[in-house]
């Protein structure tokens, strides 16, 4: 395993989270792969930045934060993963309550073209052992 490339990893994985947290649509899509594939538990499939981005725009009505708790991260020259636990809270936007959800997730990235890794697939799910 290449120490460089994880942290790699980890720093794409961070402005991720960061562009994410800030619900900024545009920098979240920015650090996407044009090929990603997101695979949500609670929404039907959607590939291609366009399908992610609609995704997003109804994600972003409950303002969400996400907290991570990384477990592994592996890199080679070109694609990289990033498995966590990571935690959800967010807002009702009709009745104002609290909306919260953990669970586990799978991000892979892949290097492009210009040397930066971006986001090619993107997994979650809700196992019993996740503990945030």
């Amino acid at each position: 395993m290449n120490k460089d490339l994880t942290q790699e990893i980890r720093i794409a994985l961070n402005q991720w989270l960061e562009a994410f947290n800030s619900n900024n649509i545009e920098s979240v899509i920015a650090l996407y792969d044009p090929e990603i594939v997101f695979a949500n538990q609670s929404n039907p499939i959607a590939i291609g930045i366009p399908a992610v981005k609609e995704g997003l725009i109804k994600s972003f009505a409950v303002k969400p934060k996400l907290s991570f708790k990384e477990e592994q991260i592996i890199a080679t020259d070109g694609l990289g993963y990033a498995t966590g636990q990571y935690k959800m809270t967010g807002i009702h936007p009709q009745d104002g309550s609290s909306i919260k959800g953990t669970g586990r997730v799978v991000a892979i990235f892949r290097k492009d073209s210009t040397g930066k890794w971006k986001l090619v697939f993107d997994m979650d799910n809700c196992p019993p052992d996740v503990t945030l």
